[in-house]
Formats: structure tokens, sequence, C-alpha cells
């Protein structure tokens, strides 16, 4: 690791802030309008992805998938601009969005565990488990988006809990590297 990566760990942090952070609002008020879950999806789902974005672009030298990385951020950009820009649209096909998303940050994690093993950095098998936890989680909300929308707040807050969880994990090991 150079000093790049061990000094910009925080970026990671934050993305897992603003994933804790909505995950427990959305669990503290599970009776508010999917409109509005939407709307802070959106920006949380642009701001992590800058992060993303910026950690991958300062550590392409040093780390191994810095472009898996990027384009998970630039992924999440994308979402996040579409769900901000027409927030009644995307109310309507929330659940489905989200599967879709779900399944590619649980693809994400899955692989990105193989690489953090292949780093030394511990706690892979947790990223592993969390990748197919939250990949099969996406299938399920994108094939019963109708039947699963009285669950949907409850999965989409417990997602964004681990997602937030790994993105604060994944960074204090960074921040421990030499």
């Amino acid at each position: 690791m150079t000093k790049s990566t061990k000094t910009n760990w925080w970026l990671l942090l934050l993305a897992g802030i603003i994933f804790l952070i909505l995950g427990f609002k959305v669990m503290s008020h599970p009776a508010e309008s999917i409109l509005g879950l939407a709307f802070f999806i959106g920006w949380a789902s642009l701001i992590a992805g800058i992060f993303q974005v910026g950690f991958s672009v300062s550590s392409k030298h040093i780390v191994q998938n810095w472009a898996w990385r990027m384009f998970n951020g630039i992924i999440n950009i994308i979402i996040g601009i579409i769900f901000l820009s027409h927030p009644a649209v995307t109310a309507e096909v929330l659940p489905f969005f989200f599967g879709l998303w779900m399944i590619f940050i649980g693809i994400s994690t899955f692989f990105n565990s193989f690489r953090e093993q292949s780093m030394n950095i511990s706690g892979g098998w947790f990223d592993m488990l969390l990748g197919l936890v939250i990949f099969f989680a996406g299938i399920w909300i994108s094939f019963y988006p109708a039947a699963e929308a009285g669950m949907l707040v409850w999965l989409i807050s417990f997602t964004l809990l681990f997602y937030g969880i790994y993105f604060v994990v994944i960074s204090l090991q960074f921040s421990k590297t030499k």
C-alpha cells in the first residue's frame, strides 16, 4: 500500500457512514412514502458513488481492483441521478430498480472479497457472505416487486445497513495497511 491508499481510506468510510445513516433513517420511518425513499436513496447513491470514484482514482496505481470499484461508483452515480431526476417514476419502479442494484452490489462485494484476500486484508469471508445475501435478496425483489412491496422498506433498510458496514469495515482495514 502506498501513502495515497493509506490516506484516502476515509472516502470509503464516508460512503459507509452515508449508507448506515440512510439504513437507520429508512428503518425508523417505515410508513414514509416510497417517493421519499427514492429521493434519499438517490442522494446517498450519488454521493457514495462520487466517494467511490474518488477512492478508485486516488489508488489506481496501488489497488488491483480499482477499475471494478470505479465501475461500482459510476453505477451508483447513474442510479443516483436517475432516482433524483424522475422521483415519481422511480417510486413506481423502485422495487425492480432496487432489486437490480442489489444484484450488482452483491456480485461486486462477492468478487471484491477475493481481491481483498489476495491483498492479505482480513474479513474476506464476511464480504463473500454479504455479497451472496445481497445478491439473492436482489433476485427475490426483482422477481416479486409487487408482492414484496410491504417488505421492501425492511429489505432496503437491511441492505443499506449491511452495505454501510461493508464500507466501514473495508475502509478501516485499508487504514491499517502498511
